[in-house]
C-alpha cells in the first residue's frame, strides 16, 4: 500500500510542472558592480561574498550597485535587575541599481527575535550566523527583483 501511495505521488509531482524560483539563478547572464557600500562593515562583507557568487565577470550586461545597510540591535526586554533578556536584530538594506541609465531604488528589511545568553562567545557567534543569514536572504531577494527588472 505504502508503494502505491509513493507512486502515486512521484508521478503527481513530476507531471505537475512545478519548476523552482531559484532554478536558473546561477546560470543569469549579468554582472553586478559593486561601486559603493556604506553602513555596517560586518554585513557589508558577507553580501558582497554572497553577490560575488552569481555574478558573471564575462557579461554584457553589468549592474551598478550602491549599497547602504544599517544593522541594529534592540534590547525588547530587560529582567528585573536590568540585565537584557531579549533582542531585535533588524537589517535594513537599501540598493540603487543603476541600469540602461536609469537607477532603481530597492528596499530589504530582515528582522529577528533572539534570547539573550548568557555565553558572550556563543552569543557572538549566534549573531554572525544571523548577519549570514540576512546577507543570503537579501541576496535571493535583491537577484529576484533584477531577474524582474530583465523581463520588463
Amino acid at each position: 500500500m505504502r508503494n502505491i501511495i509513493l507512486i502515486f505521488c512521484l508521478i503527481f509531482l513530476c507531471s505537475c510542472g512545478y519548476t523552482s524560483i531559484y532554478k536558473n539563478q546561477k546560470s543569469q547572464n549579468f554582472q553586478i558592480n559593486i561601486i559603493e557600500m556604506v553602513g555596517d562593515n560586518e554585513f557589508n562583507n558577507l553580501f558582497r561574498n554572497e553577490l560575488g557568487l552569481y555574478s558573471n565577470t564575462d557579461s554584457n550586461e553589468k549592474y551598478d550597485i550602491l549599497v547602504n545597510s544599517k544593522y541594529q540591535k534592540i534590547i525588547v526586554s530587560k529582567n528585573s535587575s536590568g540585565v537584557a533578556t531579549d533582542y531585535k536584530i533588524l537589517v535594513n538594506t537599501k540598493i540603487n541599481v543603476n541600469l540602461n541609465k536609469e537607477t532603481k531604488k530597492l528596499e530589504f528589511n530582515e528582522s529577528i527575535n533572539i534570547k539573550n545568553n548568557s555565553n558572550s562567545f556563543e552569543q557572538n557567534r549566534y549573531e554572525r550566523n544571523i548577519k549570514r543569514n540576512f546577507a543570503s536572504s537579501i541576496r535571493e531577494k535583491f537577484l529576484i527583483k533584477i531577474l524582474n527588472l530583465n523581463d520588463n
